[in-house]
């Protein structure tokens, strides 16, 4: 693909700038949830506060199959640590707004939340095969599936990653996570591994379905205005669906 980045290398001074607004505010959400985290900490001996919290809105198989609904998507913005927090919020600021500018800040907000959802409802394979049910916080899964996004929207894009001495591409930077992830995996992170690999197939299954949304979408639209006499012209609207996901031809 010729993307317009594709012979690029990566910038860190060129993206903050470039920070969208779905991203920063993401951003800021995740970094208000764990501020409040850090708030209750100090109940946790008296009363158990940071504890239920995480069993609350933590996603956790046994609680969500008893009417704990949210969980798959509130567990994204809980966080165990600062370092899990900043590397989580660290890889979204470097994916997430080519994707977002690309899919529109309504809609990325929608992809992210799916990705996270998808990725951790995955878990629930380790459970029928093993009965594993850790309860899992984090954005981990919604950003896998944001970088595979940028991967499908610019896969030359050279990225520097420390302490490699060559630069790697976007493309290469998926599958080094993937083959992390799977050792990581055999080392004792099933959970992790299935909730990482969940969302970078919850990425890559998004980005394919939804042009096709927008072609339905489309069609009915056309279908519409056909029996509408007084319908509008529905060529903007082909025009722009068109030219939409069509990754090869941008230039």
């Amino acid at each position: 693909m010729n993307g317009p980045y594709s012979n690029q290398r990566f910038n860190f001074s060129a993206l903050a700038p470039g920070i969208t607004w779905a991203v920063r505010w993401i951003i800021l959400v995740n970094a208000a949830v764990f501020a409040g985290q850090l708030a209750l900490a100090p109940l946790e001996v008296v009363t158990g506060g940071p504890a239920r919290v995480v069993e609350t809105f933590g996603f956790t198989t046994g609680t969500l199959f008893h009417g704990m609904l949210w969980q798959p998507l509130s567990y994204q913005f809980l966080h165990l640590g600062l370092m899990h927090l900043f590397m989580n919020m660290l890889w979204l600021f470097f994916f997430g707004p080519e994707v977002e500018r690309l899919l529109g800040s309504r809609q990325f907000i929608r992809f992210y939340l799916a990705c996270g959802a998808l990725a951790v409802l995955c878990t629930l394979v380790p459970l029928a095969l093993f009965g594993f049910t850790p309860t899992m916080c984090g954005a981990s899964g919604s950003v896998m599936g944001v970088m595979v996004a940028f991967a499908m929207i610019d896969p030359k894009r050279q990225f520097f990653l420390f302490p490699l001495p060559v630069p790697i591409s976007a493309v290469g930077m998926v599958v080094l996570v993937l083959v992390m992830n799977l050792i990581s995996g055999l080392n004792g992170g099933m959970a992790e591994m299935v909730t990482h690999l969940g969302g970078m197939a919850a990425g890559y299954g998004l980005m394919k379905a939804i042009p096709f949304y927008y072609n339905w979408r489309r069609e009915q639209a056309r279908e519409r205005l056909k029996r509408s006499k007084d319908g509008d012209n529905p060529g903007k609207v082909g025009e722009a669906v068109d030219n939409i996901f069509k990754f090869k031809d941008r230039k």
